[in-house]
């Protein structure tokens, strides 16, 4: 393998720190990245492994931790109020740039993966994009309302549940979670 290509790739992905989100950390100074999102977002997942035998786990968490690398150069687009006309193919365009960086073998392996994520064809694509829908109703809980970015984009409990309900259409634990955290959120005046 050709060690430099992957020093080099590492210096640039060091970049996805510093990719701001929307949600605020529970600091509330500052807007979490990226990369705190994909590791809250990967333990998330790994605390799960015992409830959902029937996913590889192996490939939930390489999901999980390169499924937003590209918005080094595409960003986070929010889903209530970003433009979201252009996401996919920028999100792709932005893979294809970050990931040609790599020597053949590994720019193959993210390549496949960010598309198994996009295509959400394997239960292991559908579960991280669950479970990273659950993320902001959790980030939100553990900041004082007044930094929650749902009521700093005047998301209100209907316009949330309306666009999170598709990702929680089978049963089982994130059904579950995603119902009792939408409700505490509600009870707590996460929305705005």
């Amino acid at each position: 393998m050709n060690n430099e290509a992957v020093v080099d790739f590492l210096k640039e992905i060091e970049k996805f720190k510093t990719c701001e989100r929307t949600c605020r950390t529970t600091d509330t100074t500052r807007a979490e990245s990226d990369a705190e999102h994909s590791w809250h977002l990967a333990t998330f997942l790994l605390l799960l492994e015992d409830e959902l035998p029937e996913a590889d786990f192996t490939k939930v968490l390489k999901l999980a931790l390169i499924h937003d690398l590209p918005e080094i150069y595409a960003g986070d687009t929010n889903p209530y109020r970003g433009d979201l006309t252009n996401k996919e193919a920028n999100e792709k365009a932005a893979a294809d740039k970050l990931f040609n960086m790599l020597p053949s073998t590994p720019k193959l392996k993210f390549k496949q993966l960010f598309e198994e994520y996009l295509n959400q064809t394997t239960i292991e694509a559908r579960l991280v994009k669950s479970a990273d829908k659950l993320m902001p109703l959790i980030q939100n809980l553990c900041t004082n309302n007044e930094y929650s970015s749902y009521r700093k984009l005047e998301v209100d409990y209907q316009e949330a549940k309306e666009y999170l309900d598709k990702y929680f259409q089978t049963g089982g634990v994130l059904k579950q979670m995603y119902e009792n955290l939408l409700q505490e959120a509600k009870a707590k005046g996460v929305f705005y």
